[in-house]
């Protein structure tokens, strides 16, 4: 095995494959060519290579060089997988893009159904749209659940016990020992988050809590209520003048180019193409309008600033691969400014910004829930495989997390692969520990403060070769623990 040559291969495959999701998923092409990518680089689907770096993984001494092999492993173990099942996902991600739905005679690209359904103010047309989604969703699960058992068959061909012991193994994450942190938040939250649901979704939506469904927290979130106070046109300055009050360039020198054209087939869920980290960084993002847009920006635009700023001369484990719960958490900071009472005031023009807050936070406890949730819901699922029972779980896990009827057609759609959920969560736990560190370093309004951007850069200039776990060690935040994150929380919401 040369190492020189396999990273300088990975480099290329990994070029190559984020040009090419980044014009599928922002609509600049239908049909998916993936799979002709991972042909292309077929060596990098190489069992024996695999065996080869996860036997010196596994045999090596806790140092620098220790700690590239088990990302490369985990790369090529992942990989792997991905490459067996590299044709029907292509296929997935084509129909998706061609895909429309028909509602009331007009037909809708399939990826333009959620911003309709959040933009829709008549419960009945929701419903409808809502439902023509869904049925979509529900044609397309067949393709899922081939991918997803072909990758738990992979899995256990590559010598694990099974997916979940993959995902454990190779990425270093306790999942279960995840789940036991992150029970409590439910129970603890359930109060809190019933009553404020209640209100705003009355309130807001015109909707008793007892008949709420899932399309009316899309409309609930979308939040028309603030566009008046959140106008598109203002959001790039407000997100960009912290940045450069703390001596930060928010393009980093050009590095960081951003998408926000609302084409038709762009998928509407926001995200960072990384073709070469850290030279060209594209930032996407589908307008729906609303909190929600702010929000999907200044979380994105925390990656590429993460990105965009590593350093290059980081060999590509600590630019591309490593813990990607480290870039989430350093998103999530970057969102967390809307929920920062002086940066609405400074930076957006909000007098008043005290609901806006509110709604804020309830809104991350919400994705709060929801994520606890589906970490429960994908341990079993991995462990049992996709049948009917696990889609009636998926639905009663959802519903009793978010207290609405939640459809069980997204038990399939709403996943991550190798169990990604688990590092949002570990951001999240994480960010509340960084903020509050922030803020006894930097001041309240940490954000503002030119001492902040040194701070921010060095972190970022790191990549991704620390896991969360010894960036907290090294901090001195302490091991990951919910409290920072809910008293925040709570703290906002009362």
């Amino acid at each position: 095995m040369d190492l020189a040559c396999l990273r300088e291969e990975l480099e290329q495959f990994a070029e190559a494959l984020s040009r090419e999701k980044y014009l599928t998923r922002a609509g600049l092409k239908d049909e998916s060519r993936t799979a002709d990518i991972r042909d292309r680089y077929a060596s990098l689907a190489s069992r024996s290579l695999f065996d080869d770096v996860w036997g010196k993984a596994r045999g090596a001494s806790g140092n620098d060089e220790a700690r590239r092999l088990r990302f490369l492993a985990e790369f090529l173990g992942t990989n792997w997988i991905e490459y067996q099942v590299r044709e029907p996902s292509d296929r997935l991600t084509t129909t998706e893009a061609r895909q429309t739905i028909a509602v009331d005679g007009e037909r809708v690209p399939f990826r333009s159904a959620e911003v309709r359904i959040k933009n829709e103010a008549d419960r009945s047309r929701r419903a409808a749209l809502e439902s023509a989604r869904l049925s979509v969703i529900g044609e397309l699960n067949g393709l899922r659940r081939e991918i997803l058992e072909r990758s738990h068959a992979e899995a256990q061909r590559l010598g694990f016990a099974g997916y979940t012991a993959l995902c454990r193994e190779l990425s270093g994450i306790d999942h279960v020992a995840l789940r036991e942190l992150t029970r409590p938040i439910l129970p603890r939250t359930l109060e809190m988050y019933r009553d404020l649901l209640a209100w705003y979704l009355k309130r807001r939506v015109g909707v008793e809590l007892k008949e709420a469904r899932r399309h009316d927290l899309a409309r609930l979130f979308r939040a028309p209520e603030f566009d008046g106070s959140l106008p598109p046109g203002a959001l790039r300055e407000a997100a960009e003048a912290p940045l450069r009050r703390m001596g930060i360039d928010p393009s980093a020198a050009g590095r960081i180019r951003v998408d926000d054209e609302p084409r038709p087939k762009k998928t509407p869920r926001a995200f960072v193409a990384t073709p070469r980290i850290p030279d060209e960084v594209i930032l996407v993002v589908r307008p729906g309008g609303g909190p929600d847009d702010y929000a999907a920006f200044l979380h994105e635009l925390g990656h590429a600033l993460h990105f965009a700023h590593t350093d290059p001369r980081l060999p590509v484990e600590d630019r591309r691969l490593g813990d990607a719960s480290v870039s989430e958490a350093f998103a999530f900071l970057m969102d967390g400014l809307l929920r920062e009472p002086g940066w609405l005031r400074r930076f957006v023009g909000l007098a008043q910004p005290a609901d806006l807050l509110r709604f804020n936070a309830f809104h991350k406890l919400w994705f709060l829930r929801r994520y606890t949730a589906k970490l429960e819901y994908e341990l079993i699922l991995h462990e049992d495989g996709p049948t009917p029972r696990s889609a009636d779980l998926y639905r009663d896990l959802l519903a009793a997390a978010t207290l609405v009827d939640w459809p069980r057609e997204l038990s399939l759609a709403d996943l991550d692969p190798f169990l990604y959920a688990a590092r949002y969560l570990r951001a999240w736990i994480f960010e509340a520990q960084l903020r509050e560190l922030l803020r006894e370093r930097f001041d309240e309004e940490w954000y503002r403060n030119d001492r902040t951007g040194p701070f921010l850069l060095a972190l970022w200039q790191r990549g991704q070769r620390h896991p969360i776990e010894e960036l907290a060690r090294e901090l001195g935040t302490g091991p990951l623990s919910l409290e920072p994150l809910l008293a925040q929380l709570t703290a906002a919401l009362n």
